[in-house]
């Protein structure tokens, strides 16, 4: 691995000890410079539709001799984004066996002998190095007056010494996080983009499993958080279960869909889809009962709000809001496209007013029911399948790209039910794009559309059928459907912006999404 780094990619050190390095301003500065190179390529580096203009420490936390390290990236636009990475250095046989993408830099001693600094998240040792923290409730204090501070539950510390000398798994080198799984029993996440403030994913998970009794989603175990001296604190990680499954929901369906296609068109017996309808039923059930939970809430965090007519008129706002976004970026991009998507898009852009219009059609003319938390980026792939066929809804995040404090307000629970309708559109119209020659696409998109209209007629039964009782939900139906198909008027707009953007040949699907619900 070393002869691949070029020789002007190696830094020059005194000593072997990354601690002492890292006091050094100079080699701050130098190994900051390595990081501008090293972050874009990563999937947990959120900041890639921008520029680096700098980047420095805000805290270096050492837990033995691993620095877990929070840098602050400035960029040409303006924004401000930290990144957690926890740093290693390593020489001679140990440094050739470092992956190459999880080096940052190499490093030379004066004798000659070489090795590298990289992001030790991947190490077999990395959760052995944390995870006391957690267990004792301890904390590791630095000079500068940042601590980084372990708590576990109950649950927790009994899981933590039954995993003891246990190995751990990384879930997935391209994740937006780290998860590492320790004994197929608990999963600690380290998270990536860290901001101050209370993370929304820790919030709501302890108050998911710990207060509405919850259980289709991995049980809060603990967190890692840093304080630093002037009161502030930052979200390093969350301890959880780790539930065994056979996939998540997108996987699984994709699955399903690239098989039944594949009878369907070659004139086998495909069947009907009546174990997946089933599956999708009980998906909305699982969904209804994490918004009766978000219901249980009782103090200012989590206790249910109103829906007021300020409400109203903000959702009337994001919608527009979002609308105007999404046109911009589809004038930016229009002339490149062709054919009748290039028609599409530009009616899309000239139809503003309608846009608009539509919107106040679909809006509450009464406000009626409540806000509550809610999952904020729910979808096919924030669920998993256990081995029994039940489901489990993870990620309580939110939409990762925006800012802490506009993850954790309460909202219409619709706007989650809005998320997975869209998902199942994206499955279907996404396999026959994947999975299905261009000549047997025409046949193949009547397939998904009627597939679609099941899944997602199935999955609101489920979940209508048991939020009858809760008052999150408008009292009338019709009234209900139409705030539904506002937020998922607002999705598919949302998604167009990418497509758009950066995958035009997907660009039918959020676009034909949008043709269902307004009239171009």
């Amino acid at each position: 691995m070393l002869a691949s780094l070029k020789d002007q990619e190696f830094l020059s050190v005194e000593k072997e000890n990354l601690n002492e390095l890292l006091k050094d301003p100079v080699f701050q500065d130098s190994l900051c410079q390595k990081l501008e190179s090293f972050m874009p390529s990563k999937r947990w580096y959120s900041a890639k539709d921008d520029t680096i203009s700098t980047v420095c420490f805000q805290t270096i936390v050492p837990v033995g001799d691993i620095q877990l390290t929070v840098v602050l990236v400035a960029l040409k636009g303006g924004d401000k984004p930290m990144f957690q990475i926890p740093m290693r250095m390593a020489f001679d046989d140990a440094a050739e066996k470092i992956a190459e993408s999880a080096v940052i830099a190499g490093v030379e001693l004066p004798d000659g002998r070489q090795g590298v600094i990289y992001d030790a998240a991947g190490d077999d040792d990395f959760s052995t190095c944390l995870l006391p923290l957690l267990e004792n409730d301890a904390e590791i204090a630095t000079t500068a007056g940042v601590v980084l501070r372990g708590a576990s539950t109950a649950a927790g510390k009994a899981l933590i010494r039954e995993v003891a000398g246990q190995p751990q798994k990384m879930l997935g080198v391209e994740q937006s996080n780290t998860s590492l799984i320790v004994g197929q029993k608990i999963m600690l996440k380290m998270y990536r983009r860290t901001a101050f403030g209370s993370h929304p994913e820790i919030a709501t998970t302890a108050f998911l499993t710990e207060e509405a009794g919850f259980k289709n989603t991995p049980a809060y175990l603990g967190m890692l958080e840093l304080k630093f001296a002037d009161g502030r604190s930052m979200a390093a990680g969350i301890l959880q279960s780790f539930v065994p499954n056979v996939g998540d929901g997108w996987s699984y369906t994709m699955d399903y869909l690239k098989s039944y296609f594949a009878d369907a068109l070659t004139g086998e017996n495909a069947g009907g889809h009546e174990t997946y309808l089933k599956e999708a039923n009980l998906l909305g059930q699982r969904t209804a009962e994490m918004h009766k939970a978000f219901f249980k809430g009782t103090d200012d965090v989590f206790r249910p709000a109103h829906v007021k007519a300020d409400d109203l008129e903000s959702w009337r706002d994001q919608a527009v809001a979002q609308a105007d976004r999404t046109l911009a970026v589809c004038a930016a991009n229009v002339e490149k496209l062709t054919g009748d998507l290039k028609t599409r898009v530009q009616a899309l852009i000239d139809g503003r007013e309608k846009i608009v219009a539509r919107i106040g059609e679909l809006l509450p003319v009464v406000a009626d029911g409540y806000k509550t938390r809610f999952h904020g980026d729910y979808h096919l792939g924030q669920v998993v399948i256990d081995d029994t066929g039940d489901f489990y809804i993870l990620d309580f995040e939110g939409e990762p790209l925006r800012p802490i404090n506009e993850r954790q307000v309460k909202q219409s629970v619709l706007k989650d039910v809005a998320g997975m309708v869209r998902s199942f559109n994206y499955a279907a119209f996404g396999a026959v794009l994947m999975y299905v020659l261009p000549e047997n696409r025409e046949k193949a998109m009547k397939l998904a559309a009627e597939w679609e209209k099941q899944a997602v007629r199935a999955f609101l039964d489920g979940y209508f059928e048991n939020m009858a009782d809760c008052e999150s939900l408008p009292a009338d139906r019709d009234v209900t459907l139409k705030l539904l198909d506002l937020f998922t008027l607002e999705k598919a707009l949302y998604e167009v912006i990418y497509e758009v953007a950066n995958r035009p040949d997907w660009l039918a699907i959020p676009m034909n999404g949008l043709s269902r619900l307004i009239d171009l």
